[in-house]
Formats: structure tokens, sequence, C-alpha cells
């Protein structure tokens, strides 16, 4: 049997302007890979979509430990004090590779 590391899963859906944002908090927290995917969808401010002429939303998704996962919440959380519309979920996962989703500096 394949064993399995247990980690986090931090999920954002935000506006597609606050992308380079995201990385930025992600290179700062020295996290070593994140996803982004284009998203559409229908939520509480109504039907989403980069058709519209408008900014489209995104999908963030990145593995994290614990500790990384509470610094990132700390800095979602200014964020959203400051305004900026963002969508949170975690959840628990498990990988099995648990080396790529330490920090590279350790």
């Amino acid at each position: 049997m394949i064993k399995l590391y247990p980690e986090k899963l931090l999920s954002i859906i935000t506006n597609d302007s606050m992308q380079e944002r995201l990385e930025c908090m992600f290179k700062k927290y020295d996290i070593s890979g994140f996803t982004i995917l284009q998203a559409t969808g229908e939520g509480s401010s109504g039907m989403e979509s980069a058709m519209s002429g408008f900014d489209g939303n995104i999908l963030v998704k990145v593995i994290v430990t614990e500790s990384q996962l509470q610094i990132l919440l700390e800095s979602v959380e200014r964020k959203l004090q400051k305004g900026y519309h963002l969508t949170v979920f975690v959840s628990d996962v498990e990988v099995i590779t648990p080396e790529k989703f330490k920090n590279r500096s350790k």
C-alpha cells in the first residue's frame, strides 16, 4: 500500500486582477507551487464570466503544510479587511510526495 501524507489544500476564488497579488504572497512566504485556473459560475454577486467584457474570476489552488496555511490565511484575512473579494476554502488532502510541498529554503 502506498503511504499518504496529510497536507492542506487552500482554494481561493477571486477576480483575476488579484492574480499578481496572490502570486507575490506565495513567493513572499516561499510557497513552491500553485495552480491558477479560469473560473466561471454563479454566486452571491450573480453570474461571473470573462466573456462579459469585465474581469473574469480565477480559482487558485495551493497545497501547503499546516504552518504555511496559517501564515497564508493571516495574509488573506488582511486582504479581506482591505475590501478585496476572495472566497476561501480549506480542505484536508493526502499526497504521496510530501517533499514537493515543503518550504524550498528548508
